[in-house]
């Protein structure tokens, strides 16, 4: 009992130093850590990030591959194509020749070896009424087609991601005009009702009413704003491939005017014309239906070729036959070289075959013509948006700078006593909705200027510089 009190005592000493070090130690206060920054994205940031990353681009790219492919296969026409065929079996016993006869006979064979034998077929094709060359044409121009398709889809995320990068801005401007004005009008607020509890003569319950009134207005395009911003985030999040639970900031905090030299409206029309991905698949593509017409009338010809047939035939238990007209397929070997055409008669396949590609022909040609008036068209619309949006911007910016001032002075008039919470609320308004329209000019002057770009088709090779 001695010796179990004297342990107790002794754990007792242990324990209680270790107690006191935890609970000093729970008691100190953790180190916080640094949050940590967050990325900061360009626009031309997230432009590169979305055009290495997207999966519509890269759909786009093996469409190219397929083509570039099947002109590998067509430009192979041209060359020999050569058929080797390989085989071995059982042999049955041959003895003698066809002029000495034989002791062996069919009904009753004898099957104690084994043959080889080997076919080789060499076609060389050598005029074909140009139907290797319209093949080939056209999976030429298939290439261009192809390739230019992935530029029209690069031109198109580059356009999305301008919109989103300015509808991001646009929504976080509105976010900072609803925060201004509803601060101030807060601030308006709290006095009213300061007044109000200490009855101060002249203080009016009216004009508390007003001004919440006027708050409440405010605050109800927030959440609108909110949502704006949120899906802009997430869309750009999105399409750059950017981690969804990682947050980023934008290289600028608001909106500002980009500064970008625009060419003439007719220029651009000439500019769209001739750099547009649509205007160069519509080219290559009515390249590529010519040739192919000519393909298929080709098959009206005869197609000239010359081959090269050879056979090694062997087996051990046979007597190769050296008399000319006797062959025997299991032991024999000869090579031939021939001239010779190849001609398939239909009565109307080729004929029918030929109308479609004519017709597929035509086809292409209407899509070039409407392109043609389609896309000048577009640069015009977007060269009017953009004239529209300098004006409403040339419009808005003294009238938001006036508001600006009108607010200022009836919150300095409404402090001193001598302000309606009217004009208070009037002044926050006419603020709000002046800014506002200026932030949503800025911004589709910005959009212009990207649409400009696409429909010129400059837009990619901008990007590129």
């Amino acid at each position: 009992m001695m010796m179990n009190a004297g342990r107790v005592r002794h754990a007792r000493w242990i324990v209680l130093p270790l107690a006191l070090m935890t609970t000093v130690a729970a008691g100190q206060p953790t180190s916080a850590q640094p949050p940590e920054p967050k990325a900061v994205y360009t626009l031309k940031d997230l432009i590169g990030r979305t055009l290495a990353t997207s999966p519509e681009i890269r759909q786009m790219q093996r469409g190219a591959e397929a083509a570039m492919a099947k002109k590998d296969q067509a430009d192979a026409g041209r060359f020999p194509q050569i058929e080797v065929t390989a085989i071995v079996g059982p042999s049955s016993r041959a003895r003698g020749t066809v002029e000495g006869g034989s002791p062996d006979r069919k009904d009753r064979p004898t099957v104690n070896n084994v043959f080889e034998r080997v076919e080789m077929k060499l076609v060389q094709p050598l005029y074909t009424f140009g139907k290797l060359t319209g093949f080939r044409t056209a999976a030429e121009e298939g290439v261009k087609v192809e390739k230019a398709k992935v530029e029209e889809k690069t031109a198109d995320l580059i356009l999305r991601v301008k919109e989103l990068y300015y509808s991001r801005l646009l929504a976080s401007d509105m976010l900072g005009l609803i925060d201004e004005i509803t601060e101030d009008l807060d601030k308006a607020i709290e006095k009213t009702q300061r007044q109000l509890k200490a009855e101060v003569p002249g203080a009016d319950e009216m004009d508390l009413y007003k001004l919440k009134a006027f708050r409440g207005e405010v605050l109800k395009n927030r959440e609108e704003a909110q949502k704006g911003f949120d899906l802009a985030t997430g869309a750009l999040m999105f399409y750059a491939g950017l981690d969804r639970t990682q947050p980023f900031d934008l290289d600028t905090i608001g909106l500002e005017v980009a500064a970008k030299e625009v060419e003439p409206v007719d220029r651009g029309m000439g500019t769209a014309l001739e750099l547009r991905p649509e205007m160069t698949q519509v080219r290559a593509g009515l390249k590529a239906m010519e040739a192919l017409v000519k393909a298929e009338e080709s098959n009206l010809y005869p197609q000239f070729f010359v081959a090269v047939d050879g056979v090694y035939a062997q087996a051990g238990n046979r007597t190769r036959q050296q008399n000319p007209f006797a062959f025997d397929p299991l032991n024999d070997r000869y090579t031939v070289v021939v001239l010779g055409f190849k001609y398939d008669l239909d009565f109307g396949i080729t004929r029918g075959k030929i109308r479609a590609a004519q017709a597929e022909h035509l086809k292409v040609g209407e899509t070039k013509q409407f392109a043609e008036q389609g896309i000048p068209l577009q640069v015009r619309k977007a060269h009017r948006e953009l004239a529209e949006a300098q004006e409403t911007l040339k419009a808005t910016e003294d009238g938001w700078r006036n508001a600006k001032k009108w607010l200022v002075a009836a919150k300095a008039n409404y402090d001193l006593g001598v302000g309606e919470s009217r004009d208070l609320g009037q002044a926050a308004e006419a603020y709000a909705r002046l800014r506002a329209d200026n932030y949503k000019a800025m911004y589709n002057y910005n959009l212009a200027l990207a649409n400009i770009e696409h429909a010129t088709g400059r837009a990619v090779k901008e990007e590129a510089k």
